[in-house]
C-alpha cells in the first residue's frame, strides 16, 4: 500500500510539472500526435473588431502569446475560462508590451490594464469576477477608446471580416 501511495504522488507530480511545461513525455516511436486545432473568434471592441485566437483550455491559456513574437492591431488572444471567477495572467517570457481587457459573462468590459511591459514579474488580476481576457497591442485601448463598462461583441471568425 505505501508503494502505491509514493507512486501516486510521483503521478502527481509529474502531471503538474507536465502541465506547467517542466517535463516533457514525449509520445511512443512511431505514435502519430496531433496538434490541438487553432480557433479563432472575432471580438469587436471599442470602434475595432480582432480576429482573436481562442484559448479556451488550460493548456493553451497557460501558454497564452507565449510562443508569439509581435501582435498588431488586427489580431489577440482571447482567454476563455469555463466559469466566472478571479483570473490572473502574467507576462513572463513575452517579447512585447500588450493591453489586457478583463470582460464579464454578460460581455462586459469591467477592468483594463495598458501598457503591461513584457517579463515584468508581475501578475495582473481580474479584480472582479471574469469569464474571458482579451490580449492585444499595447496602446490598443487608447487608439481604439476602448473603456470600462463597454459592451463587447463577439463572433464567428471568417476570412471576410
Amino acid at each position: 500500500m505505501r508503494l502505491f501511495t509514493i507512486f501516486t504522488k510521483v503521478l502527481v507530480v509529474v502531471t503538474l510539472f507536465q502541465f506547467i511545461g517542466l517535463v516533457v513525455i514525449e509520445p511512443a516511436l512511431g505514435q502519430v500526435v496531433e496538434s490541438p486545432k487553432v480557433n479563432y473568434v472575432s471580438v469587436t471592441v471599442g470602434s475595432r473588431t480582432v480576429k482573436a485566437t481562442l484559448a479556451n483550455t488550460d493548456q493553451l491559456r497557460v501558454e497564452g502569446l507565449l510562443g508569439w513574437t509581435k501582435i498588431d492591431d488586427d489580431s489577440g488572444m482571447l482567454l476563455e475560462f469555463l466559469v466566472d471567477g478571479s483570473y490572473s495572467i502574467h507576462m513572463q517570457g513575452m517579447k512585447f508590451p500588450i493591453d489586457v481587457i478583463w470582460i464579464d459573462s454578460s460581455d462586459t468590459i469591467r477592468l483594463i490594464y495598458e501598457n503591461i511591459a513584457p517579463n515584468s514579474g508581475i501578475t495582473y488580476p481580474s479584480m472582479f469576477p471574469s469569464r474571458y481576457c482579451l490580449e492585444v497591442k499595447a496602446g490598443f485601448c487608447k487608439r481604439y477608446n476602448v473603456r470600462s463598462g463597454q459592451k463587447v461583441v463577439f463572433g464567428v471568425w471568417s476570412p471576410k471580416n
